[in-house]
């Protein structure tokens, strides 16, 4: 079945249809290209509502002279097909015969490149580990992990990612089929629900089965040979630092350093900003973003000779803006280019927590720096509040309860203070009661009317500490994430971790850094949210020679911001609180029981 459908331009031609299968099974689809000649095409592949993506989010691409087709996974929207779960290794089977379809249409030139964010990342990988030999180019944005990144980040149950699992399939998936239908799809409504349209197991459910990194999740990872080892086309990988939905620039950086060291053509761009920083044309999208997408396909898709081969590898934007708060008009403070990641020039410096709530570059050796600090847990959270750059800051006002939380803050700094990689955090840290506790973690910059820029969290469960030592490396510690190891009350840990994504920060001369320490937030939003691990506890923190609790900053030596520091509120997915007086946090010392 096809049936064509009018998109108001006359040179434009639009089917909905389905593409047959090997086995039998047909992948819904719609397409849009230009009605003279033949084209190169771009891909969208996702289990939301690509097979009826509509003509705005195209038109990008066909007045870029491609055309564009939007495909459902199988077993979800209008597509048929028999599969386990939406990360089964049919999705990349079939979306790697949908490539080979697209080559051998009349209106295609034979030459296919895939675009897409988040889930639509994640499926480029999954494809181009196929290897369907007409596809010349991947470029992934956004894209998270099953398990670190998106779904247990630091181990901990993301409720926002289970709601999400549950309106995606309830929700998205049966409105875009609607769509379809009332387009003309004839043939959609006999499909959904029958045998010919099975997924076995719920995302949301295989989430809920298996709280622990084992086989499966390792079954479904795209950061593993299977997958991501095995790409071996030119890929461009786009992420913000700030990306609520999972740890887009830590699994790009990973996966680019190393899964894909052999791949001769490859790209890593980072900026600062949410999810919505790295979605497709036309939406919420940076310019500078969509610019990176389309000079990557001209090159590898359509073959024009731009000469991005011979520009370094990496791209760092700093302090992306957006005029008017329109993603369209997205400029960079300025923008830095790099051969390797982590950047070689990068000085990792060790900067200690202290009892007096300082974070200093000396080491406590005595009083009043050494000692501990204590907090009650888990009564303190901080509300990061991702969302419109508008309203963004209206949860992070709401300072976390003072004897929940434990800050820390650097002294102004005398001179700029160019950081570039993921911070790492190490807590020496005890409870007086239950078998766990979860952290929460913030760095914020400090401007000198006490302004608070949020710059980056981290999560950990702390019964699961177990360092992944094969895959850490020196921009990011990796947890094990397959065996629980519970906490005694009284006995001191060492808690080791990086924070969620690697940051590109300049502490300017007179602003500080601040480092917050407490729970995660309970109440299912888009960012990090999760039930607290644990019960009721005094936490210490521990400050001496022996337990150095640390900060180890990625600092560019030397080098100084290139434009002056944004206003407040200008920079996506940093949320800032207006100017307060620092507080301490914490419980009394001593407490009772100490």
């Amino acid at each position: 079945m096809v049936v064509s459908c009018s998109v108001g331009e006359p040179d434009v031609a639009c089917d909905i249809g389905y593409v047959p299968m090997k086995d039998g099974m047909r992948i819904a689809y719609v397409s849009y290209r230009p009605k003279a000649s033949c084209y190169p095409t771009v891909f969208e592949y996702t289990p939301y509502s690509s097979s009826i993506r509509p003509f705005d989010l195209a038109k990008h691409f066909l007045d870029a002279g491609y055309a564009f087709v939007g495909a459902n996974f199988p077993g979800t929207g209008c597509s048929e097909g028999l599969i386990d779960t939406w990360y089964d290794r049919k999705v990349g089977e079939s979306g790697a015969e949908v490539v080979e379809w697209i080559a051998k249409q009349p209106w295609s030139d034979g030459n296919v490149g895939m675009v897409g964010n988040s889930f639509g990342g994640v499926s480029q990988f999954k494809v181009a580990a196929e290897r369907p030999p007409h596809l010349r180019a991947i470029t992934p944005g956004g894209i998270g992990d099953g398990y670190e990144d998106m779904t247990y980040v630091g181990g901990m149950m993301m409720l926002g990612m289970m709601d999400w699992a549950i309106t995606t399939e309830l929700v998205e998936g049966p409105n875009g089929a609607q769509q379809r239908i009332i387009l003309g799809d004839t043939e959609c409504s006999a499909i959904r629900g029958s045998k010919r349209q099975v997924v076995k197991h719920s995302f949301f459910e295989e989430m809920r089965r298996h709280p622990l990194k084992d086989e499966w999740w390792e079954s479904v990872s795209v950061a593993c040979k299977d997958v991501a080892g095995r790409v071996n086309v030119p890929t461009l990988m786009m992420a913000a630092s700030q990306d609520e939905w999972g740890a887009a620039a830590r699994q790009s950086a990973r996966i680019f350093t190393q899964l894909m060291r052999d791949v001769p053509h490859k790209r890593l761009v980072m900026a600062n900003g949410d999810h919505s920083a790295t979605t497709l044309n036309g939406y919420n999208s940076y310019s500078i973003i969509d610019a990176e997408r389309m000079k990557w396909l001209d090159r590898w898709v359509k073959g024009v000779k731009n000469g991005i081969e011979n520009e370094p590898p990496v791209t760092v934007y700093w302090e992306v803006q957006m005029a008017g708060g329109d993603p369209k008009k997205s400029v960079a403070g300025w923008v830095t280019h790099h051969n390797t990641w982590p950047e070689p020039a990068v000085e990792r410096r060790p900067f200690y927590l202290t009892a007096d709530a300082k974070i200093s570059p000396d080491m406590p050796c005595g009083s009043p720096n050494a000692g501990f600090r204590a907090y009650l847990y888990p009564t303190g959270v901080e509300l990061l509040g991702y969302g419109d750059i508008h309203g963004d800051s209206q949860k992070f006002q709401v300072r976390p309860h003072q004897t929940g939380v434990l800050n820390y803050r650097m002294a102004p700094a005398t001179s700029d203070i160019v950081l570039l990689g993921n911070p790492e955090v190490t807590l020496y840290v005890s409870i007086d009661n239950g078998d766990d506790a979860d952290f929460e973690l913030t760095l914020k910059d400090i401007d000198p009317e006490g302004n608070q820029l949020f710059l980056q969290s981290g999560l950990l469960r702390a019964s699961l500490r177990a360092i992944d030592k094969e895959r850490t490396y020196e921009d990011e510690v990796v947890h094990l994430f397959t065996q629980s190891e519970k906490l005694v009350p009284g006995e001191i840990y060492e808690i080791r971790m990086s924070l969620l994504s690697p940051i590109a920060h300049v502490v300017r001369r007179g602003h500080s850094l601040e480092l917050t320490i407490g729970a995660p937030n309970p109440i299912p939003h888009r960012e990090a949210a999760s039930i607290p691990a644990g019960d009721v506890s005094v936490n210490k923190v521990y400050h001496s020679e022996k337990y150095t609790s640390r900060i180890l900053l990625p600092i560019i030596p030397s080098a100084k911001a290139q434009a002056p520091a944004p206003e407040c509120g200008t920079l996506q997915g940093q949320p800032f609180r207006k100017g307060m007086r620092f507080v301490h946090g914490g419980l009394p010392i001593p407490w009772p029981s100490m």
